[in-house]
């Protein structure tokens, strides 16, 4: 029930203070769980030298520089009450939509596909507020007050939450009213049902999920990513890659396969452009299975 009231008070703190002022608390705060986490600094370390190889000063100072980049993205979360049109006009450059259009207009859904990386809430809160039809899928926090507390932060904005347990059958629904659903692709939960792909040099369990829904569906992935601009914190690039069609085959292995490989390499391009923004604290290619909590 601590950490409640805490998200509490840090949602009431982001809310009542200037953006450029929270985000200045957000960094600061951050610093103590860079500071005192020696693990996940060890671990962020070794998954920044397959991107950096052997530039050792900055693989040390990454790691404060990723922490106060997470602070800023946790000030946006829980400002998401005043994250509005007007905060996408001002904030938000929005690149290459017409993408998520056309994927659209073959009237079977569309797959929102981003990563641990930038502003992934925004990706699908920007769309819910430009009034696209959003579904996001979301593991559910053992703490129900929690959960509760998280879910608003999201479905304020307009998107409807999709728990990971119930999320097949309520994704399949949501394309086929035409709708968007919103899945983090770097990630494989299950940590063994996934697909070992290539990533940043290193075969990594990739998540088959989008790839499988895409295929028995017809729904296009279209991957998206909200980068913070490295100038001025406050401001976002929100750019859509162009459609990754499924294929009719008999080999849907192959084709899974495909499209997963397709994917992951796009995330893999921006995660080398933008390593100060990939946030992943623990060894990411070791396959780890993440109970719902």
């Amino acid at each position: 029930m601590g950490m409640y009231f805490l998200y509490k008070f840090a949602r009431w703190l982001a809310l009542i203070l200037p953006l450029s002022l929270a985000y200045r608390v957000g960094v600061f705060l951050t610093g103590f769980k860079f500071f005192f986490n020696r693990d996940e600094r060890r671990s962020m370390k070794e998954n920044l030298r397959q991107i950096i190889k052997n530039d050792t000063l900055k693989i040390e100072k990454l790691p404060r520089i990723i922490y106060a980049n997470f602070g800023r993205y946790l000030v946006d979360f829980f400002r998401a009450d005043k994250i509005n049109k007007k905060y996408l006009e001002k904030y938000v450059d929005i690149r290459n939509l017409e993408y998520m259009d056309e994927a659209l207009q073959k009237g079977k859904g569309a797959i929102g596909l981003t990563a641990h990386l930038g502003n992934w809430e925004l990706s699908a809160q920007a769309l819910a507020l430009l009034g696209y039809k959003m579904n996001a899928i979301a593991l559910t926090h053992k703490v129900e007050n929690i959960d509760r507390l998280f879910n608003h932060q999201r479905e304020v904005t307009g998107v409807k939450v999709v728990p990971v347990g119930v999320s097949v059958r309520r994704c399949f629904s949501a394309l086929k009213r035409n709708e968007i659903v919103g899945i983090l692709g770097d990630r494989d939960f299950s940590g063994e049902n996934g697909i070992f792909v290539d990533f940043l040099g290193k075969k990594l369990l990739a998540p088959k999920g989008p790839a499988v829904l895409s295929i028995r569906t017809g729904a296009a992935i279209v991957p998206g990513f909200v980068i913070r601009d490295k100038k001025n914190g406050c401001f976002l690039k929100y750019t859509f890659e162009k459609p990754i069609y499924p294929v009719k085959t008999a080999d849907e292995e192959a084709e899974v396969k495909r499209i997963t490989e397709e994917f992951i390499a796009i995330i893999e391009k921006y995660v080398r452009e933008n390593p100060e923004q990939w946030f992943m604290f623990r060894r990411f290619w070791e396959p780890e299975k993440v109970e719902i909590l």
